[in-house]
């Protein structure tokens, strides 16, 4: 369980996010909607313990995040970045092996993580491209490599920032599915602009307003349109099928 209270994030003195109450459980799929530049990142990374908050507590199972190590807080929490970095000089298969990193130490079963890694690779659909050099890929490729990374990790919370950037149609729709089943055991909380996706999969969702207020709760309690109209503005609204 991730709890957090009274959550304040600031850019300079620019308010992001204004006194945040929520708790993550196991067996929730969540979805962060906003407009760009809102603060969804920011609030991401704070959850990951990647970037200072203003004010406010972050409970990991019982822990407070700051006096967490960075192996411990790996551990509990993986975290798939919006942005696809430089590609690693190495196969598809080394770079999966990357996200058993934070088990290094007290793993002693090796066909145990070895099982991890392939498995993530299977549910990615990169079987076929396991001894292919990861910069020879495509950007969808990639894509599905950084996430089978983050499906190796195997962290009790999994934190997706824009998870189906890249990914064709199809793609998106298998790792949507997967992510769901996935949530039956873990916390998952993804970052995304598609909305249709999030009513059709997500359990809860985050909306971060402009004014940094937000609006926390389950997809079918949140979704209406005075949270749209106030999120994406009035001339947006007809877009949306609520």
């Amino acid at each position: 369980m991730i709890t957090i209270k009274n959550l304040n994030i600031k850019n300079n003195q620019t308010m992001l996010i204004k006194e945040m109450n929520v708790e993550f459980k196991t067996g929730e799929f969540w979805a962060i909607i906003g407009k760009n530049g809102v603060g969804k990142t920011s609030l991401m990374h704070t959850i990951a313990g990647l970037r200072e908050y203003a004010e406010g507590k972050i409970i990991i199972n019982g822990n407070n995040l700051n006096s967490l190590s960075i192996l411990s807080r790996a551990q509990d929490i993986a975290i798939l970045p919006q942005m696809q970095e430089a590609s690693l000089d190495c196969t598809v298969e080394q770079s999966v092996s990357y996200g058993r990193y934070p088990w290094h130490k007290n793993e002693q079963d090796k066909k145990r993580s070895l099982k991890k890694i392939y498995d993530a690779i299977k549910a990615m659909e990169l079987s076929h491209l396991k001894a292919k050099n990861v910069e020879k890929l495509s950007g969808g490729e990639i894509r599905k490599v950084e996430i089978a990374t983050i499906l190796a990790q195997d962290s009790n919370t999994m934190l997706l920032d824009e998870p189906l950037n890249h990914l064709d149609i199809a793609s998106r729709f298998k790792l949507m599915q997967l992510l769901k089943q996935l949530s039956q055991n873990k916390i998952v909380i993804i970052i995304t602009h598609d909305i249709q996706y999030v009513q059709e999969y997500c359990s809860n969702a985050i909306l971060v307003f402009e004014d940094a207020s937000t609006k926390i709760g389950t997809v079918n309690e949140i979704f209406t349109e005075e949270n749209f109209q106030k999120l994406l503005g009035e001339n947006l609204l007809n877009t949306i099928s609520l």
